[in-house]
């Protein structure tokens, strides 16, 4: 079941989305989303989301590298879908996600089951 339905814009764009937190999903109304991704500002740094599941990606350094690690990782899989990749397509996706330096904070929700190891 989808937490959110991924954006429809090509572009980034100002978009209302829903997180997965430990005391359940939250809405993040100062959000940016392209597609299946969104991110958000916090005090860890710029978090990369996956929207239909609603999970935390990654943290990014900054806005610009979230937004290359989203380019990097969106033809690895096929993103509009909750689901896991196949052992090939994670490898990709958590190579690219380091090479942008996004990381994944072991106190936070992860995607779960497949990217709780990413960073």
């Amino acid at each position: 079941m989808s937490l959110h339905t991924p954006s429809s814009q090509d572009t980034w764009a100002a978009y209302l989305f829903l997180i997965a937190t430990v005391k359940g999903p939250m809405e993040v109304d100062f959000g940016n989303a392209r597609r299946a991704f969104g991110i958000h500002r916090d005090e860890d740094g710029w978090n990369l989301t996956h929207l239909p599941n609603g999970a935390l990606i990654g943290v990014a350094p900054s806005f610009a590298d979230a937004t290359r690690a989203a380019d990097g990782i969106e033809c690895a899989w096929d993103w509009s879908i909750v689901g896991v990749p196949e052992a090939a397509e994670l490898a990709v996706i958590k190579e690219a996600l380091r090479s942008y330096g996004v990381e994944h904070p072991a106190d936070r929700p992860a995607w779960k089951p497949s990217l709780e190891l990413a960073a």
